[in-house]
């Protein structure tokens, strides 16, 4: 009788032992690293280079469950493997980073493994080594939307699990923040928005309590409702970049470049719901 390998799928791979075993060689490689992402001693402690043969393993036990993003997982083992045979001088993960086009698959529920050494926001000059799980929101409404404000660079996501640089208020993966050796055009841009909408209603809530405001029902089902915050702030976040790339909104390099955007995403609030989100779904507990 053969015996078969069960397939390896997307759903639930935080919870596997590969990931964690993933996760847990990104954090040792983590240690070690300077600000410009290289390991200066790494040729006197062999753990940092177990510890990329352990990524790369487990990154080949884990690529089957993302066929869609083939290319890069293929790209990224071998940026992997020449930063390491490299001696662990300044990450150069250009060729990984070009072949990532998460833009061409902006289906509702699809994940992805991201795996870079970058930088993220709230003013960390660190380039280390980051694991990041995510998950597209892309509903319906969101695909009709996009017709009249199209854009094509534009990636919501939700985190599912993340290594410790993403244990902040940052709420953006963006290209710009990983280690290359030369600016590519870039091609997207994705935003976290259950951080942000985590973040809004929280602080809603809170500065609702503080002033003795009187929270209408419409938004006290917004602040209720974590799910259809998200969609919320998938549709504020679709016209709004869309407005300042093409639109009345002038262009602000801070919108890209930023470092320390966390007041930003605090004290921005959202002015209406959209009748367009119609449905009521089960609300996950607030994140971020």
């Amino acid at each position: 009788m053969t015996m078969t390998t069960p397939a390896v799928t997307a759903d639930g791979i935080e919870q596997t032992a590969a990931w964690s075993r993933l996760t847990a060689a990104v954090e040792v490689v983590r240690s070690g690293q300077t600000t410009d992402g290289s390991i200066p001693d790494a040729a006197e402690r062999p753990e940092f280079r177990e510890a990329v043969s352990r990524i790369r393993e487990e990154l080949r036990h884990l690529s089957p469950a993302f066929p869609h993003d083939a290319a890069y997982l293929e790209a990224l083992d071998a940026d992997l493997a020449r930063w390491a045979d490299g001696g662990f001088g300044i990450p150069d993960f250009l060729d990984s980073l070009t072949a990532f086009q998460p833009q061409e698959h902006r289906v509702d529920g699809l994940r992805h493994l991201v795996l870079f050494p970058m930088t993220t926001q709230n003013g960390s000059p660190d380039r280390l080594l980051e694991a990041v799980l995510v998950e597209v929101l892309w509903p319906d409404f969101i695909a009709e939307l996009q017709e009249a404000y199209t854009n094509a660079l534009f990636v919501p996501i939700r985190f599912v699990d993340f290594t410790g640089g993403y244990d902040t208020n940052a709420a953006v993966l963006f290209p710009e923040t990983v280690a290359m050796r030369e600016v590519p055009r870039f091609t997207w841009g994705a935003i976290f928005s259950d951080r942000e909408a985590a973040r809004f209603r929280r602080v809603v809530r809170a500065a609702a309590a503080i002033t003795k405001l009187d929270v209408t029902d419409d938004l006290e089902r917004l602040l209720g409702d974590q799910r259809l915050t998200e969609e919320t702030f998938v549709m504020w976040d679709l016209i709004h970049d869309r407005t300042h790339m093409r639109g009345d909104l002038p262009f602000d390099p801070f919108m890209i470049k930023q470092r320390m955007p966390y007041f930003l995403y605090s004290s921005r609030s959202c002015a209406a719901t959209s009748p367009r989100i119609a449905r009521r779904r089960g609300s996950p507990p607030m994140t971020g």
